[in-house]
């Protein structure tokens, strides 16, 4: 509960519900939100099962850029952990491309 709280009123990361004929079936966020440097970042990406891997979930994703660009962004980023493979596969078919392991 605390985390939804928190979510709410966040302005970075900015969170939005996905709805998919009418039912909250995944989440995703704006992050790293810099105007000045034209850049944002999409991620917090959690799809239910059904949501996965279906047309709705690319329209979400489209949308979001869509806006991100109209909104005169000039960079999207999204990053992911170099072992989750779904996670790099769906980038990957959205259109981004791999620049690199950031290291810790």
């Amino acid at each position: 509960r605390g985390w939804v709280e928190e979510a709410v009123v966040s302005e970075d990361p900015l969170h939005y519900t996905i709805l998919a004929e009418g039912r909250p079936l995944g989440t995703a966020s704006y992050l790293r939100i810099e105007p000045g440097a034209g850049a944002i970042e999409v991620g917090n990406i959690a799809y239910s099962p059904l949501l996965q891997r279906t047309r709705a979930a690319t329209e979400a994703m489209f949308l979001m850029m869509q806006w991100v660009f109209e909104a005169g962004y000039r960079r999207y980023e999204w990053k992911c952990n170099a072992l989750n493979r779904p996670s790099r596969r769906a980038a990957q078919r959205l259109g981004f491309s791999f620049e690199g392991v950031f290291r810790q």
